[in-house]
């Protein structure tokens, strides 16, 4: 079975933010596409898992940009899984032009089950025994960050609107930067200039709900909660 999925694109102008270049809304987008689709390929697609009774989620992902490409750029996008461990695993995607790499994520997926929503183990709907790359990038460990925002500064709030739903009645994972990055203006975002951005989903999030988006300060970066009405944390990214 093919282990990496590889597409050719030219950068579509909906991926595009206010520079006329891919932005981090964008890659998080494509990155979902190109999983769902090797998903699928490999026989592990949302339709597949619903007849077994369950379910995909990310946990955790990270993207890093090394250069953004302009609109209608011709890139190549690739995505490929390592092999999983009991419960989860990491997928890895790069994105490259005519000469190097020139954007990279991984996300940390889990199988969740229907009824009970406790992680299924992947070998019981996973086809563990495929050839698996060795590849990997974005080596760092996922970071450790703290879901505490109570007294931190309020960047803006946010209601979450039908348009921030998925399939699944709750908040899709791409509205959550969306709505993080809809809280600094077209300047600061410039002045920021930002390369890398992680975000774990912590607690879902529903149509209607009015979310805190909270910021701290940190060492090289800063991060951002994601706070629900009742206090508990919906996401929580560092921004590089």
């Amino acid at each position: 079975m093919e282990n990496k999925f590889v597409s050719k694109l030219n950068v579509p102008s909906s991926f595009c933010d206010n520079t006329g270049k891919l932005g981090f809304v964008g890659a998080f987008n494509l990155f979902m596409d190109l999983a769902t689709e090797h998903a699928k390929q490999i026989g592990v697609g949302g339709d597949v898992l619903r007849e077994k009774g369950c379910f995909w989620v990310v946990s955790k992902t990270r993207i890093r940009f090394k250069r953004h490409p302009k609109m209608t750029e011709e890139v190549t996008a690739s995505t490929w899984p390592e092999k999983p461990k009991t419960i989860r695993y990491n997928r890895y995607y790069t994105i490259e032009d005519e000469s190097s790499v020139i954007a990279e994520g991984k996300n940390e997926w889990a199988i969740l089950d229907m009824e009970s929503g406790r992680p299924c183990k992947a070998a019981d709907v996973y086809p563990v025994d495929m050839e698996h790359l060795e590849d990997k990038v974005c080596t760092e460990p996922f970071l450790r960050m703290s879901t505490d925002f109570a007294d931190c500064q309020e960047l803006c709030k946010h209601r979450v609107a039908s348009s921030d739903i998925d399939m699944s009645k709750h908040m899709n994972n791409v509205a959550y930067v969306r709505a993080v990055l809809s809280a600094f203006t077209c300047d600061k975002l410039r002045e920021m200039n930002i390369s890398e951005i992680e975000i774990h989903y912590r607690h879902q999030c529903y149509e209607g709900e009015v979310l805190s988006i909270r910021c701290r300060d940190a060492e090289d970066f800063v991060e951002i909660g994601v706070i629900k009405p009742d206090g508990s944390c919906g996401a929580v990214l560092s921004i590089r």
